[in-house]
C-alpha cells in the first residue's frame, strides 16, 4: 500500500537519491542474532518506518519524531530536527501513529524560535536539531543527543510500555519534560492530562482514525506542571481537556538521569498504568533493555544463517525483524481489548490488531504462520472475533477500526495459511469458513458481470490514474482461490465454484493486446488503452497488475502466449541488463518515484502488486531467470537508510525479502506451495515447533548465483516449486556459477495452476 504523495518536487528527488549513510552499528556480534538489526535501514525516502525499539508484535513502539513534511513514519532520516518521542508508529504510506509525545528540554524556549510549517503538523518551537554522528539504533535500544539542550536521550520497550532516560549534561541546565497530548502525525487533535494524587499523570488522545489512545506516565522524580499555552498549573485530580493540550513538567536539581515510564492502552486510563505497571514495576532502564534484546535474539534465532556476507545476514535479520513488527498487540496485560462494536471485550488470549492485510500475504503472512504458528493463530482468533463483533472480516485493520485500504478481500489469505497448514482446531474451521463466504457474498453484486466495471474516464482521470476496479477484480481472484483450497475437502462442489470464479481474470485478459484492460459495465473496453497508464488499477499498471493471477499462470501464459509472456517479463524486468544486480532495480525504483507514480512498463519492486512477478519465470520453464530477477530484486534491500526501496506497509516488503534471500517463495497465498528462486546463505535452517526446514547449498551462492538441481529429503527432483512439508525436512540445492537450460524446464516440472492442476495439488491440508 503505497499512497501517494504528489507533493515530491524534482530537486527533492534529487536529494532523495543523494541522501548520505548514517553510521551504522559495529560489526555485529553472531552469537546476538538481535545486533544485525539496523533499525536506520529504510528511514531515508521512501522508506517510512521509525528507527526507535520495539519488542515482537508490540502495542509499544517508541521512537523519535522529526519534522514534516512526509515523516508518515514519524522520522525521515533526511530531517533536521527532533520534535519529540512518540509511542505509536507504523510504516505506512499516509501519516499513521505519532500518539503519546514526550520531550526533554532545558529553560523556558520562547514561541517563535522556529518556523510553523509542515504538514500536517507545524514544527513546535521547543524542537531540538540532532546529528546522526551521535545516534544510536538498534532493535532494543534508541539513543540520541539533543544538540540544542544537549541531553541524551535513550528510549527501549517491552510489549505494552516503554522506559526512557534522558541525562542533561549541563550543570545549569534547567530540566523540563514536554508532554504533547493533543497532536499525532495526523494533525493536530483533542485531549486530556489529569495529574493523580501518586504522581502519575493519565488521558487519553482522540486520533483522527476514529479511536483513543489511552496513556499513562510515572516519572522517577518529584515535578511541577502546567499548560503551555497560558501556564495553568497542574492540581492534584484536576483534569485537563483541549485540543493541541501540550503540558510543561518541570523539575529542580537532577542527581541522577530522569526516567520516564509510559503505558499505552486502547482500553481505558486504569489499562494504561496497569500494563506500565506490571511490565516495568521498577527503574531500571539497563534491565528493561536487556530483556527486549534477549527478545528478540530469540525471536531471531528462529531462523539461523550460514554463509553469506555480513551486509546480506544485516539485510536479512532487519527485514525479519521488521516483518516481526506487525501485527500489534491490540490487548492489555489484563485480557480486556476494544471491539468494532465499540464494547470493551474480554479474553483469555492476546488479541491483535494492526493487519496490512493487502500488503501482508506477499510474504509476511507465510513466515508467520512458518516460525511463530501460536502467535498466528491467536491472530487468526482475533479476526474472527473482529467478524463476530462488526459483521464482517476486515480489509485493513487499525486498532479497532477497520479503514478498509486498498482492494479485495486479502483477508481471506491471512487466514488461509494458518488453516491450510492444519493450525486451526476442528471446531474453529466453521466459523472462520462460514465468516469467509459471508465476506465474499458481500461483494456478488460488485462482480455480477464476472468483473468489476470501471466508469468511462475523462483523458485527465486516465492520466492520473484512479477507480481501482479492475485491480480488484484480481484481488477477489486471489481471495477466492484461497477460500476453495481451504473448501475443497470438506465441500468439493462448493471448492469447484469458487474456484471457477477465481478465474475472473479471464474476463479482462484483452485478446488483441494480451493485457489484463479495464471493462465498462456495458461490456466494451476501456477505449484507447495505454497498459502503461494506471487507469482501472490502484497504484499500478496494466504491466504490472497482469502477473498477478498467479493461481494461474499456465492459464494466464496460454491466452498470452508463453513466447510472448517471457518477451513481455523480459521488457518487465529489462532483461539481460537486470543480470547485473543492484543498478538497474535502482533505476527501476526512482522512475516509479519510489513506487508512488506509476507510468511506463517497469517492475515496481516499491510497492506490492508485482512481488510475485519474478517468480513467474518458474512457470514457463525458465528457473534460471527468476533467479535472475529475484537476486536482483532483493539487491537494492540494503543495511543503509536508503534500504527499502518503498514503504514497507506493517512489515510486507520485509516479509518477501526473507523469502527471497533464503531462495524459496509462496507463491500461492493462502497455501503451502512455495517456488525455487536464488538462495544466498550456504545454509539456512527455519525452526519450526513441527520440525526444522533445512536449505542447503552446494556451494557458495555468491560465487554460484544459479540453481541447477534440487532435492527435498534426499529425494531429487526436476521441479522448481515443492509444497512445505510440516515435519523436519531438508531441501538441498545444488548451485553453480552459469545457468542450467534443461533443469525445471519440462512441461510435467512447472508449478501447478488452476488451469492444469487439480486444488489439492497445492498443498492444503487444513487437517
Amino acid at each position: 500500500m503505497s499512497f501517494i504523495f504528489r507533493a515530491l518536487s524534482a530537486a527533492s528527488l534529487v536529494v532523495f537519491t543523494h541522501v548520505a549513510f548514517a553510521a551504522l552499528p559495529s560489526l555485529p556480534d553472531p552469537a546476538h542474532l538481535s545486533s544485525y538489526v539496523v533499525p536506520l535501514t529504510g528511514t531515508a525516502p521512501p522508506g517510512f518506518v521509525n528507527p526507535g525499539p520495539f519488542v515482537p508484535f508490540g502495542m509499544v513502539q517508541p521512537g523519535p519524531d522529526t519534522e514534516g513534511p512526509l515523516n508518515y513514519g514519524g522520522y525521515f532520516f533526511v530531517n533536521n530536527l527532533i520534535t519529540g518521542f512518540s509511542h505509536v508508529h507504523m510504516s505506512s504510506g499516509v501519516p499513521k501513529g505519532g500518539q503519546i509525545s514526550i520531550m526533554p528540554i532545558s529553560g523556558t524556549p520562547t514561541h517563535g524560535d522556529l518556523a510553523s510549517y509542515g504538514d500536517p503538523n507545524p514544527v513546535p518551537f521547543y524542537a531540538s536539531p540532532f546529528s546522526h554522528a551521535f545516534e544510536d539504533a538498534r532493535a532494543d535500544y534508541y539513543s540520541v543527543n539533543l544538540t540544542r539542550y544537549d541531553v541524551l536521550a535513550e528510549v527501549t520497550a517491552t510489549e505494552r510500555a516503554a522506559i526512557h532516560r534522558y541525562t542533561w549534561r549541563l550543570p545549569t541546565a534547567r530540566p523540563k519534560l514536554v508532554l504533547a497530548v493533543g497532536h499525532d502525525l495526523g494533525g493536530l487533535q483533542s485531549g486530556t492530562a489529569t495529574l493523580r494524587s501518586d504522581g502519575a499523570i493519565t488521558g487519553y488522545i482522540q486520533t483522527g482514525d476514529g479511536y483513543k489512545v489511552f496513556y499513562g506516565l510515572r516519572l522517577s522524580a518529584p515535578f511541577s506542571g502546567a499548560t503551555l499555552a497560558g501556564g495553568v498549573p497542574m492540581q492534584v485530580d484536576a483534569t485537563w481537556h483541549g485540543g493541541d493540550l501540550t503540558m510543561v513538567l518541570s523539575f529542580g536539581t537532577l542527581t541522577r538521569p530522569l526516567i520516564a515510564k509510559v503505558g499505552i492502552s486502547y482500553v481505558d486510563e486504569a489499562g494504561a498504568l496497569r500494563n506500565v505497571d506490571s511490565e516495568i514495576p521498577n527503574w531500571d532502564f539497563d534491565a528493561v533493555r536487556a530483556k527486549a534484546a534477549a527478545k528478540w535474539d530469540a525471536a531471531l534465532k528462529r531462523i539461523e544463517l550460514t554463509g553469506g556476507t555480513p551486509a546480506g545476514k544485516q539485510a536479512f535479520y532487519t527485514a525479519m525483524a521488521r516483518a516481526l513488527q506487525f501485527p500489534n498487540l491490540l490487548s492489555d496485560v489484563d485480557g480486556r481489548y476494544p471491539g468494532p462494536d465499540n464494547v470493551i471485550h474480554q479474553s483469555s488470549r492476546p488479541h491483535y490488531s494492526e493487519f496490512s492485510l493487502w500488503d501482508s500475504y506477499r510474504g509476511q503472512n507465510q513466515l508467520l504462520a512458518e516460525i511463530v504458528p501460536d502467535v498466528y493463530r491467536d491472530m487468526i482468533n482475533s479476526l474472527l472475533d473482529f467478524s463476530k463483533q462488526a459483521g464482517y472480516l476486515p480489509r485493513w485493520q487499525q486498532a479497532q477500526r477497520d479503514p478498509a485500504h486498498m482492494s479485495g478481500d486479502p483477508v481471506i489469505p491471512f487466514i488461509g495459511e494458518a488453516m491450510c497448514r492444519g493450525m486451526i482446531a476442528a471446531a474453529d474451521q466453521q466459523p472462520l469458513l462460514g465468516a469467509m463466504i459471508a465476506q465474499t457474498n458481500r461483494r456478488a453484486g460488485e462482480i455480477a458481470l464476472g468483473y468489476d466495471p470501471v466508469p468511462d474516464p475523462s483523458l485527465a482521470d486516465e492520466l492520473q490514474g484512479g477507480a481501482g476496479r479492475t485491480g480488484t477484480t484480481l484481488e477477489y481472484g486471489i481471495a477466492d482461490f484461497s477460500l476453495a483450497t481451504m473448501l475443497n475437502a470438506s465441500d468439493p462442489a462448493t471448492a469447484a465454484a469458487i474456484a471457477q470464479r477465481s478465474l475472473n481474470y479471464r474476463n479482462l485478459m484483452d485478446p488483441p493486446t494480451h493485457f489484463i484492460r479495464p471493462r465498462l459495465a456495458d461490456g466494451s473496453w476501456l477505449a484507447p488503452f495505454r497498459p502503461e497508464l494506471g487507469y482501472g488499477f490502484q497504484e499500478g499498471t496494466s504491466w504490472q497488475y497482469t502477473w498477478l493471477t498467479m493461481h494461474d499462470y499456465a492459464g494466464l501464459f496460454s491466452r498470452m502466449d508463453p513466447v510472448r509472456a517471457q518477451r513481455r517479463l523480459d521488457t518487465f524486468f529489462g532483461f539481460p541488463a537486470d543480470a547485473t544486480p543492484l543498478a538497474l532495480q535502482t533505476v527501476q525504483n526512482q522512475i516509479t518515484v519510489f513506487g508512488t507514480e506509476y507510468y511506463g512498463n517497469q517492475f515496481a519492486p516499491g510497492n506490492e502488486h508485482d512481488l510475485e512477478a519474478p517468480y513467474a519465470y518458474d512457470y514457463l520453464g525458465v528457473p534460471w531467470k527468476t533467479q535472475i530477477a529475484a537476486r536482483g530484486a532483493a539487491s537494492i534491500y540494503t543495511p543503509t537508510p536508503q534500504g527499502l526501496p518503498g514503504n514497507d506497509d506493517l512489515g510486507a516488503l520485509s516479509g518477501w525479502l526473507v523469502w527471497t534471500m533464503l531462495g524459496v517463495y509462496p507463491m500461492n497465498p493462502g497455501t503451502p506451495l512455495f517456488v525455487l528462486g536464488a538462495p544466498q546463505f550456504q545454509r539456512a535452517v527455519i525452526h519450526r515447533p513441527g520440525g526444522d526446514f533445512v536449505i542447503t547449498t552446494s556451494g557458495m551462492p555468491l560465487t554460484n548465483p544459479f540453481v541447477t538441481g534440487a532435492a527435498l529429503n534426499g529425494v531429487a527432483s526436476s521441479r522448481a516449486w515443492f509444497v512445505m512439508p510440516r515435519s523436519a525436512s531438508t531441501l538441498s540445492l545444488t548451485v553453480a556459477p552459469a545457468p542450467s537450460t534443461t533443469w525445471g524446464t519440462s512441461a510435467a516440472d512447472l508449478p501447478p495452476s488452476l488451469s492444469t492442476s487439480p486444488l489439492s495439488a497445492f498443498g492444503c491440508r487444513p487437517n
